[in-house]
């Protein structure tokens, strides 16, 4: 169990991060895209871009550091372990009946939260104009949603 815990928490952590980093960029990146707007318009819109490398390189050496004590956790040191990277923990019978169960609750919970999120895009289109990266954190949260889902459902099965 404690291996689920781990690599469930670690991805909410990791993708968190990353969608920090991405959410950062792009939104430096529509700054510019708004001066060449105005440009073309004949106006000059005073932009200060501001870029940093730093969440990128936080997020990949979270990713090398997470693989790393991944691949420590596991118990199995076969061939196969590259294969079962992620939460999947199926030891045996009862194991595999709970990785099942932990994987319809992830997928629903992926389901009904990209269907919200399509929902607030549709919904708040002026705040998406305000903060050009909330896009980007709601696709992130999907995926966040469905690592808690899977977690939660693991936990609650395992101590049934």
């Amino acid at each position: 169990m404690k291996i689920v815990l781990f690599e469930s928490s670690s991805k909410i952590i990791i993708i968190g991060v990353l969608a920090f980093a991405m959410g950062f960029a792009y939104e430096n990146i529509w700054l510019m895209d708004e001066f060449d707007r105005g440009l073309s318009n004949g106006e000059v819109i005073n932009v200060e871009v501001k870029f940093s490398w730093w969440p990128f390189i936080l997020s990949i050496l979270l990713m090398i550091l997470q693989s790393i004590l991944s691949l420590r956790l596991k118990s199995k040191k076969r061939a196969d372990i590259l294969l079962k990277f992620g939460e999947f923990q199926d030891g045996d019978e009862r194991e595999l009946s709970i990785t099942n169960k932990a994987s319809r609750a992830s997928h629903v919970a992926f389901t009904l939260s990209a269907i919200t999120a399509m929902l607030i895009m549709v919904l708040s289109t002026n705040y998406i104009y305000l903060h050009p990266a909330f896009p980007i954190y709601l696709f992130a949260g999907t995926i966040v949603a469905s690592g808690i889902a899977y977690a939660i459902a693991w936990c609650v099965e395992y101590y049934k």
